[in-house]
């Protein structure tokens, strides 16, 4: 019987010791021997083989060994290998089989690319008729015009060598998958013509931009913002709750922008972190105390076709106290139970209450509906959010907080991967990050300054790590004081500008054409986007001279500008956020008064439709309209309409009860009789310390926050008390209230402010410096035209100018001249002398 010597002794079994030892160790002799000495082997194996298997039949059955030997698979012929594939369905549908060249799968992003740089080719084509793509010289032409084309970043007009390099293999990737392939010399050659002349007739820039890490430093400042002094209003209350899980998810963990929501080259996918990629579970740390964690699966980049390799991630609570804004599973948690994410418990107290198993991790089951939802959705649709709409959130945010140049999730990753570098071995440092090559990290992500202190280890062996990670944390630098608007003068001087001034001019001209002519309306929106183009590069360079000098004391800040006071201004309107400004940055844990408060507040963050969603102490049924239909009527209407309605219901009740009725929004107070309001001003006159330094009436959200008071008026001794503390609901009536006082002095040379809080100059040379300093202290606005483009995530502070009705002119004069919805919290005191009003 002919055999393969080499299968043959794979073939051997090992079940005896003794024989199968024997034979392996002949058929690997066999194999490594000359063909003389191989005869002699086999006739050695064939001998083995015939004693090992008289050994078997002795040792087993026969039927036994028959059995063994029919359950082995028979060997398949070629004609029924084939005739099973048939009916397999093999030759039911050859719609896919054809002769025509299958390209690889390449990301949406990937693809629009590609259709860029050719759509950019048949630009060229059709101004130069005949060019030929496989022309050396005519593809250089093609590069040059279009590298003069591309606009640079980062305040730079010149394009970056590493920009006009990935457009010219976006071009020959692309006529590779279209047409054929430009031949390598030619394609090299275009590029050395990129980096040798083009570099040198352009100026491109050939050096990127220095990697920039998110230290400790930066992840503070951030959720200070956020949670302490922002001002932004975002369309829901969740998306605050949102963004600060994504940034603590993305640092704990240092992944990519595009790995826990839908990437911008992945568009349209839906990939993402799904409730299905996280566990959650209680276990007992190492103090014996029960502890929240979380595990989560990253949809890390190039692992596409292996999800069985995607980094898995945990975060927790932490073993040593925190303040409650670093605890990553606090946000994350609050999420989970507004989503009614879990399947055994549907409280926080039920959760919280979990006294989990020794020496194991006790898991909190899913609901199954919610397992193939995206763990960060688009509240509105429900589907994975968008990197793009978080990554200008996040830069929003860094601005607000004072970073001219903010940071990314990106530079959060790398100084993630610098200290797993420290902490870990290389290879869990490859695992933490998605990286296959070991390359990637020393090439791309590693400080250039490496973190030694060789200066201690010459002297005493002391090494320190705190000088290298301070000047680490300056690659981001910051400006607490950065300005979020163009100061008064600035606006002033750019006014006066010839360009300014001829957008001005235009956009007047078309305002009446643009109601009727689609071109003219097309034409002054341009020129109003060039505008605020205008403003906003004239901001960008106002904030590289701004000066940044460290402050002896917070009272020395400079007050410019009204941004740094709205939340101070609005926070009582929202309880949940003002418990959170000062419970987040306590020292707690989740299971503690405090952590318990602060969950609480954002689970209900989470599931408001609105910061502020109504005015407690007018609610629908302090309307003193008794008819049901009227009462239906109103349910319907928009809440600042509805609020208004009630708020004149309510005020006239209270004027016919006690003759008179007024609410000082900065108390939240109702105040019934004049006597009583009289020494209620007095009262607020006498603490000037009290007193507003922000003299506009504000509007958050639709809900007017404070009424606008007057800086003359406020600081004339002259004038009686409730004169002095006039409240303006009326932005206009208020302007123009301050517009006459303004006129007063243009024949001054020299004035000074009166407001009776802030000490300020004794004198201003002109009425124009004046202006400058009510509007940059004060908040009154004397130039127009100059405010910046609101986000997409932003809502209106002003309300909409919208006709009056009719039907409000019963109402106060204030109320009916101003739209503002929903409340504040009212409470009426009664004084004394109400009875002598009756």
């Amino acid at each position: 019987m002919a055999c393969c010597p080499r299968s043959f002794c794979f073939f051997l079994p090992t079940c005896l010791p003794c024989s199968g030892c024997c034979v392996n160790r002949l058929a690997v002799r066999l194999l490594r021997s000359s063909q003389t000495i191989a005869l002699r082997y086999l006739n050695i194996l064939s001998l083995c083989l015939s004693s090992f298997c008289d050994l078997v039949l002795t040792l087993f059955p026969s039927s036994r060994v028959l059995h063994l030997l029919s359950a082995m698979p028979k060997k398949k012929s070629p004609e029924h290998f084939f005739q099973r594939a048939c009916e397999k369905g093999s030759d039911i549908n050859k719609a896919i089989v054809n002769g025509i060249a299958v390209k690889k799968h390449i990301e949406p992003k990937t693809e629009k690319n590609y259709a860029r740089a050719l759509g950019l080719w048949n630009g060229y084509a059709r101004d130069h008729p005949g060019a030929d793509p496989y022309d050396l010289e005519t593809l250089k032409d093609f590069v040059r015009i279009m590298a003069y084309g591309i606009d640079g970043i980062y305040g730079d007009p010149k394009a970056g060598e590493k920009s006009v390099l990935q457009y010219w293999k976006d071009f020959t990737a692309g006529w590779r998958r279209h047409a054929s392939l430009i031949t390598p010399e030619t394609t090299q050659s275009v590029t050395n013509f990129i980096k040798i002349h083009l570099r040198d007739e352009l100026g491109l820039a050939h050096r990127k931009r220095l990697r920039s890490y998110g230290i400790t430093n930066h992840f503070i400042h951030l959720g200070t913002q956020l949670w302490e002094k922002d001002w932004q209003i975002y369309d829901k209350p969740r998306i605050r709750v949102d963004t600060w899980a994504k940034i603590q998810l993305y640092i704990f963990t240092s992944a990519r922008v595009g790995e826990y929501i839908e990437s911008t080259c992945r568009a349209g996918s839906g990939r993402g972190l799904y409730y299905r990629d996280m566990t959650f579970g209680v276990f007992r740390n190492e103090r014996g105390e029960a502890e929240f964690a979380i595990q989560v699966v990253r949809d890390a980049k190039n692992m596409t076709l292996t999800p069985e390799k995607r980094p898995e991630h945990s975060v927790h609570e932490g073993l040593e106290p925190r303040p409650l804004f670093c605890n990553p599973v606090l946000t994350m948690l609050a999420r989970a139970i507004a989503d009614n994410a879990f399947r055994d418990y549907s409280t926080m107290e039920e959760l919280l209450e979990i006294e989990p198993p020794e020496n194991e991790m006790y898991h909190l089951r899913q609901n199954e509906s919610v397992l193939g939802k995206p763990f960060f959705h688009v509240v509105s649709t429900g589907e994975m959010e968008k990197a793009d709409t978080f990554s200008r959130r996040l830069r929003e945010l860094g601005v607000r907080a004072g970073y001219l140049r903010p940071p990314t999730i990106h530079d959060f990753r790398a100084e993630g991967l610098y200290l797993v570098d420290k902490l870990y071995s290389a290879a869990q440092r490859m695992k933490h990050g998605g990286h296959r090559d070991e390359r990637t990290y020393c090439d791309s992500y590693m400080p250039n300054n490496a973190g030694t202190d060789l200066q201690g280890g010459y002297f005493d062996g002391k090494l320190r790590s705190i000088v290298n990670d301070r000047f680490r944390g300056l690659t981001l630098h910051r400006n607490p004081e950065l300005w979020q608007a163009l100061p008064a003068r600035k606006q002033h001087e750019l006014k006066d500008t010839p360009e300014f001034a001829a957008f001005e001019v235009e956009i007047d001209v078309l305002a009446p054409k643009a109601k009727k002519d689609p071109a003219a309306k097309e034409r002054r929106q341009t020129l109003m986007a060039d505008k605020r183009k205008l403003v906003a590069e004239e901001l960008s360079r106002c904030q590289k001279l701004q000066p940044s000098k460290l402050l002896a004391s917070p009272d020395d800040a400079e007050l410019m500008g009204y941004h740094r006071s709205q939340f101070h201004r609005i926070r009582r309107l929202m309880p949940e956020r003002d418990r959170l400004a000062s419970n987040l940055f306590l020292v707690a844990p989740i299971r503690s008064n405090e952590g318990r408060s602060v969950l609480r507040d954002m689970i209900a963050l989470c599931r408001q439709e609105a910061e502020v969603p109504f005015r407690p102490g007018l609610e629908p049924e302090k309307c003193t309209c008794l008819m049901a239909d009227h009462k239906l009527e109103l349910d319907r209407k928009p809440a600042a309409e509805r609020w208004r309605h009630i708020y004149g219901c309510y005020k006239k009740r209270l004027v016919a009860s006690y003759g008179f009725a007024e609410p000082c929004f900065d108390c939240s107070e109702w105040i019934v009789g004049g006597d009583a309001w009289n020494d209620h001003c007095e009262m607020h006159l006498g603490r000037p310390e009290m007193l507003p330094i922000q003299c506009n009436p504000f509007v958050y959200g639709g809900t007017l926050a404070c009424p606008g008071y007057c800086p003359f008026c406020s600081g004339n001794t002259a004038l009686p008390a409730p004169t002095r503390m006039q409240q303006f609901l009326d932005r206009e009536k208020w302007k123009a209230h301050i517009d006459g006082h303004i006129e007063m002095l243009d024949g001054c040379k020299a004035t000074r402010c009166t407001h009776p809080r802030r000490k300020c100059v004794d004198a201003f040379p002109s009425v124009l410096e004046m202006k400058f300093h009510l509007q940059d202290v004060h908040c009154i606005q004397f130039t127009k035209g100059m405010k910046r483009r609101r986000s997409g995530s932003e809502v209106k502070f002003e309300p909409d100018r919208r006709k009056r009705s009719r039907k409000t002119k019963d109402h106060d004069q204030d109320v009916k001249l101003e739209r503002w919805p929903q409340s504040l919290l009212f409470t009426i005191i009664e004084y004394p002398d109400i009875g002598t009003l009756n």
